[in-house]
């Protein structure tokens, strides 16, 4: 009796012992399938420098995850993060669905414009989502991304390009898009960030993944983005530069199954094109670039709204969402309008909206049928 208690004992212990052996060496196996998934991609390399099974929660988190370039002549890797946790969600669980969580922390992008395509970087033409699929198989229903940030990098311009959209903070909900998970099958996205050194963005959006055609609402507003930080872009990929003023943008799109309605409205605000100073003394434009700047300072002054020293637009979008129209006399009727009659207000004005979309199109088929 007393050798069975033992021989029980010890296959208790041995058991014990392989599962913390187990659970000692999982972490391990998980980076080697990690690291190996990331490096799948044609011309990227990645790895991740820890991660952590909780397999009460049903989750697991990496730390450290890189993504770089493979031939190694680019200096940024092309996405980095903290912290990344993958979560089993035990609600929907409950509810017959095998859906996730996703946070992220601290996330960047880097996009690169150099003067080689193997001095560039943009990510294109790889199969991103297979790839996540592998690190997490199950419909992700939630993503939250905290203090993220998106960087544009040209090192061959002189001074270089560097600016970045950070301190983003995403949350999409919904993303399964069931009627037995939610109220709802729409998604829902709400985003915010900085820009540059000045200036905020966000974004609301909605979105119904599961009809035929893209169905979506999406507002847009930008406020006080200072355009004199992104002079060097300007310089670079515009035939003029921005000595100082800011940038004030709202825009609403929706599309009702592909047909799309919407705006932008741009207003630009104590514009300054060109400067003797900056341009000539500075810069060292010639004449030829001189003049440039001078003329296109002139038009600019032509246009602004004296009383609000303002420049803006609203400039409409409707038509087939593969190709949306963007009326351009229209566009600079509105300008007209705004230097000599009034200042447009740089807000969300709530005229674009699914819900009227749907209204109008139940309108054209009630006129069709008569």
């Amino acid at each position: 009796m007393k050798h069975a208690k033992k021989r029980i004992c010890y296959v208790l212990l041995g058991l014990l012992v392989v599962l913390i052996a187990i659970r000692l060496y999982l972490p391990y196996a998980a980076a080697s399938y990690i690291n190996t998934t990331l490096s799948q991609s044609k011309e990227y390399n990645g790895r991740v420098g820890d991660v952590d099974l909780m397999l009460w929660r049903g989750a697991y988190s990496l730390e450290h995850v890189l993504l770089y370039k493979a031939n190694g002549q680019v200096d940024r890797p092309l996405f980095k993060a903290d912290y990344v946790e993958f979560t089993l969600s035990w609600s929907q669980l409950f509810k017959g669905a095998a859906v996730g969580v996703v946070i992220v922390n601290s996330p960047e992008i880097n996009f690169v414009d150099g003067n080689t395509e193997e001095k560039s970087q943009s990510g294109k033409n790889e199969n991103w989502l297979y790839i996540a699929n592998q690190l997490f198989p199950l419909r992700i229903d939630k993503l939250t991304i905290n203090n993220g940030k998106i960087a544009f990098h040209n090192p061959d311009t002189s001074p270089a390009i560097d600016i970045a959209l950070h301190d983003i903070q995403l949350e999409v909900n919904n993303l399964v898009n069931s009627d037995n998970l939610s109220d709802s099958r729409v998604a829902t996205a709400k985003a915010q960030g900085q820009t540059a050194e000045q200036g905020t963005i966000s974004l609301n959006a909605k979105l119904n993944p599961s009809t035929q055609n893209p169905t979506f609402d999406v507002d847009i507003q930008a406020d006080n983005v200072g355009l004199v930080n992104f002079k060097n872009l300007l310089d670079t990929y515009a035939p003029f530069d921005l000595e100082a003023g800011t940038l004030t943008l709202a825009a609403e799109v929706a599309s009702n199954e592909g047909r799309v309605k919407g705006y932008i409205k741009p207003i630009l605000q104590n514009v300054e094109v060109f400067s003797w100073k900056g341009d000539i003394e500075r810069d060292g434009d010639g004449f030829i670039e001189g003049s440039i700047e001078a003329i296109s300072a002139f038009i600019t002054e032509l246009f602004e709204n004296q009383s609000e020293d303002q420049i803006a637009t609203r400039i409409p979008i409707e038509g087939d969402l593969s190709n949306p129209d963007t009326q351009t006399w229209e566009a600079f009727v509105a300008i007209l309008k705004n230097a000599f009659v009034k200042a447009f207000k740089g807000d969300v004005e709530k005229s674009v909206e699914l819900d009227r979309l749907e209204l109008d199109k139940l309108k054209a088929s009630e006129g069709s049928t008569r």
